[in-house]
């Protein structure tokens, strides 16, 4: 039995509030933060029975707020061929032939998580490749960016593709000497492949999603900020229509927050999906919250894709500066009808062509109809200038961005953009110092939804553009309040105010305290969402 009220001491209490950095104790009582401050005031407001929780030295901070990620997608890779960290076309056909191996049938093999960039061949990867490792059944491998496919040639023959196919709107296929495909689809052109790929049955989804929201307990998250999509646009492609379906049927397997932001050409589709049990205001004290807040737009690609839109062209393809995957107009009648319905708009924009067009577009917006208050978002917000960064500021834009992109990205991003540019990539210190808020994410399964090692990517980056870094207080800042703030929900959580939500986390360590490199080291010891339990450390499960 997991007991709602509960009193914290014997550790830092740390509150993320600039007027009351920390304090003694806390007490929780009925789902809520109802005292903070001495052992004696916080003992006062409990009554008999309750659980007095024992830091042992360790921290008890607001529970981390993750802005963006992609929860049906998760799930769907928790079931599949994970490539994460190979680094070889050798090992990857290596990985492809024993997956092959242990399902003897005629199923699709789906990869995820591979980082074509980082391979030491230094080439692109060709259906010929994947012929060689599975040619009988079809073969996807999904880039960790999830803006490109690479597939074998049973795959293309599967989906009914050939040298006549044409590059769908805002998507690539990359083509051999004689129009045949090479294996490679870009953007928009994942669906022409995606769209076959068979979808897991319910109860393997079940079992992975309950998996999945565990990994997301034990680091310490509370909140998401969840991308689904409504149709065919976006990552998962056609099988994107089972987005919200899914999400509804795994609810209750669901012990965090969800914000959703929805992926739709059809701004009715989100007024639809707030008639759901994704919008609705908590049963009770101690329910998660379920709101759908926004519309989510791509803008552009992905730098390891080649696909972002840059002013300049990439210094590894002298030929390609990517794209815009919508053409501007169409771009702005999508964020009038967001706007003009009271949603947040959250549009992904990665090269510094990409941003400067969303901050044209933001401005003229802004200009037509104002609204205070927007808090509408750039997701990502990766390649910037100083004139950008202070425009944002400006237009007060919010941004969630990726410090753990930096980690994957690190060893190719100067080969593709080059020393000027990539200072002014996830400018962290000056986005914060010119007094844009920022909030933190983990774009999962782009990356580990590992929040400490988030916050250590924001302090040391890698030793990327050290001079980007940010201080562990502002990190911490960008996991709780101010991503509380890019959902409109300061008010309700991302410090340990009273009044506030119970949603904590309680870590063995303070990240503001020690080394920057140390920070990802620290343990998640317990997770409390609406003053339950749903994560301790010493069961070695959660709840």
């Amino acid at each position: 039995m997991h007991h709602y009220d509960q009193l914290y001491l014997n550790g830092e209490i740390y509150m993320v509030d600039d007027h009351c950095p920390s304090a003694e104790a806390l007490a929780v009582k009925d789902g809520r933060i109802a005292a903070v401050g001495s052992l004696t005031a916080c003992r006062a407001v409990l009554g008999k029975n309750f659980e007095t929780v024992n830091l042992e030295n360790g921290a008890l901070l607001p529970g981390f707020i993750d802005t963006h990620l992609h929860p049906i997608i998760m799930i769907f890779f928790a079931l599949n061929l994970s490539l994460s960290g190979v680094n070889s076309i050798a090992e990857m056909q290596a990985k492809v032939r024993e997956a092959a191996v242990k399902e003897s049938s005629s199923a699709w093999i789906l990869g995820f998580e591979f980082d074509d960039q980082a391979l030491v061949e230094r080439r692109s990867v060709t259906r010929h490749d994947l012929d060689a490792a599975c040619a009988s059944r079809p073969v996807a491998l999904v880039t960790t960016d999830g803006h490109k496919v690479i597939v074998n040639t049973r795959a293309i023959i599967e989906a009914g593709v050939n040298e006549k196919t044409a590059d769908p709107p805002g998507g690539k296929i990359l083509r051999e000497g004689n129009g045949y495909p090479t294996g490679e689809f870009q953007e928009q052109a994942l669906s022409l492949i995606m769209d076959h790929a068979p979808m897991p049955n319910m109860e393997e989804m079940q079992e992975a999603a309950i998996r999945v929201f565990r990994s997301l307990a034990a680091s310490g998250i509370t909140s998401i900020g969840a991308v689904l999509q409504t149709g065919d646009e976006g990552p998962a492609g056609k099988n994107g229509a089972f987005d919200l379906p899914l999400m509804e049927m795994l609810l209750d397997q669901i012990p965090l927050n969800i914000y959703s932001l929805i992926i739709t050409r059809d701004i009715e589709q989100v007024e639809a999906a707030r008639q759901t049990g994704l919008h609705r205001s908590a049963a009770d004290e101690f329910s998660p919250e379920r709101t759908i807040g926004a519309l989510k737009i791509f803008c552009d690609g992905t730098l390891q894709a080649g696909t972002a839109y840059l002013a300049q062209p990439y210094n590894s393809q002298p030929g390609n500066s990517g794209f815009m995957i919508h053409e501007p107009e169409e771009l702005y009648e999508r964020m009038v009808a967001a706007h003009l319905a009271g949603l947040q708009i959250a549009i992904h924009a990665i090269g510094d062509a990409a941003n400067q067009k969303c901050v044209e577009l933001y401005a003229r917006l802004l200009e037509s109809y104002p609204r205070p208050d927007h808090r509408h978002r750039l997701e990502h917000a990766s390649v910037l200038n100083a004139g950008l960064v202070a425009d944002l500021a400006k237009l007060g834009l919010v941004v969630s961005s990726q410090p753990s992109f930096i980690q994957g990205e690190k060893h190719w991003l100067m080969r593709q953009i080059g020393p000027e540019r990539c200072r002014w990539t996830y400018p962290y210190r000056s986005l914060v110092e010119a007094g844009v808020k920022l909030a933190g994410a983990s774009d999962a399964p782009v990356c580990s939804p590992n929040v400490l090692q988030a916050l250590q990517c924001f302090v040391t980056r890698d030793g990327f553009v050290a001079e980007q870094t940010l201080s562990a207080a502002q990190a911490v800042r960008a996991y709780t309040i101010d991503a509380a703030y890019a959902q409109f929900e300061e008010q309700i959580k991302g410090s340990l105010s009273v009044g506030k939500r119970a949603d904590l986390v309680v870590l063995s360590a303070n990240p503001v305290r020690v080394k920057a490199e140390e920070i990802a080291e620290i343990r998640v010891r317990r997770t409390v969402c609406g003053g339950i339990t749903i994560y301790n450390e010493t069961d070695g499960r959660s709840a």
